[in-house]
C-alpha cells in the first residue's frame, strides 16, 4: 500500500498527550501514512464495547490497513501483545479477549510480538512498541519476523442467554446521541420470537413492536428499532434514551415472548 493506513481505537480519552505522540511517531516511522482515529473513548474495562466498535468500523476498511487496538494494555503472560492478520488486514493489540471475539479461530495469523522497545520503561505500549510494529508492517514485514505463532483467547463473555421466553439484554454501546444499542442483533430477536408478540421493558416503559424509523413515534417519544449495526436500539426521537431510561453500558432491559394462545 503505497499510502498505509493505519487506525487508532482507544480508552485514552481527548484530554491528554497520548494520541498525539502516538499520530507524532506514526507520521514519522511510516513515510505518507494515513492515520484514522476510530475513537479514543473507549472506557477502561469496557470490552464488549470494545468489540462492538472495531467489528463495526474497522472490518470495511481496505486491504493491508493497520489497526491499532490500545484498551487496557497492561501485558501479562496471560494476556501477552499480539498481531492478528483477519482478511489482509493486521490488528495490533493484546490478547484480553477482544481480538478472540471479534476473529475466533478465522483469523488467518497471530503471532506474539517479539519486538524490542524503544524505551526500558512499559508503561506506553502503543508509543513504545505498537508503533514500531505498525511500521514494520507498512513496510512489508512477514509475521513470521515479529513473533511466534499464537492462538488467540476465545474465551468470551456470554451477555445474554438466549434461552427461553424470557431474556435479560444487555446495552453494548451508547452513542453520542444517546441511542442504547442492545447485545441482540435483529435476526437473533427474529429467530427467537417466531412471529410471536413481545414486550421490551426499559424501566417503567413497555415496547411492543420495532419500528423502521424514528419517525414512527412523537417527539419524546421511546421507541425500539434497528439500528445500521443490525443490533436492537432502544431510541427517543428528539431525546435520549441513556437520560430517559438510564440505559448505560451493559445496564439490561427485559424482553418478554409470549406464546400465541
Amino acid at each position: 500500500m503505497q499510502s498505509p493506513i493505519v487506525t487508532l481505537t482507544t480508552d485514552w480519552g481527548d484530554r491528554d498527550f497520548f494520541a498525539g505522540k502516538v499520530k507524532g511517531k506514526l507520521y514519522s516511522y511510516i513515510p505518507g501514512v494515513r492515520v484514522v482515529d476510530i475513537t479514543h473513548n473507549i472506557e477502561p474495562f469496557q470490552f464488549m464495547k470494545a468489540i462492538f466498535v472495531v467489528k463495526n468500523a474497522c472490518l470495511d476498511f481496505p486491504k493491508g490497513t493497520i489497526h491499532i487496538i490500545d484498551i487496557n494494555s497492561s501485558e501479562t503472560a496471560q494476556m501477552p501483545f499480539v498481531v492478528v492478520e483477519y482478511k489482509e488486514q493486521y490488528y495490533i493489540c493484546i490478547d484480553n479477549g477482544v481480538p478472540g471475539a471479534l476473529f475466533g479461530r478465522d483469523a488467518t495469523q497471530t503471532v506474539l510480538i517479539d519486538v524490542p522497545r524503544e524505551t526500558d520503561f512499559f508503561t506506553f505500549a502503543a508509543a513504545d512498541l505498537f508503533c514500531k510494529v505498525a511500521a514494520m508492517l507498512a513496510q512489508g514485514t512477514p509475521l513470521t519476523d515479529i513473533g511466534e505463532p499464537h492462538e488467540l483467547d476465545i474465551k468470551t463473555p456470554i451477555l445474554t442467554d438466549l434461552s427461553g421466553d424470557v431474556i435479560k439484554v444487555p446495552v453494548i454501546h451508547v452513542d453520542s446521541y444517546g441511542n442504547a444499542y442492545l447485545s441482540m442483533t435483529y435476526e437473533e430477536f427474529e429467530r427467537l420470537r417466531r412471529g410471536r408478540p413481545f414486550t421490551l421493558m426499559a424501566r417503567e416503559f413497555t415496547l411492543n413492536k420495532v419500528c423502521h424509523s424514528y419517525s414512527d413515534v412523537r417527539s419524546g417519544d421511546l421507541l425500539l428499532t434497528v439500528s445500521s449495526t443490525r443490533n436492537l436500539q432502544v431510541a427517543v426521537r428528539d431525546g435520549s434514551a441513556q437520560m430517559l431510561v438510564g440505559l448505560d453500558y451493559l445496564r439490561t432491559v427485559v424482553l418478554t415472548f409470549k406464546n400465541n394462545v
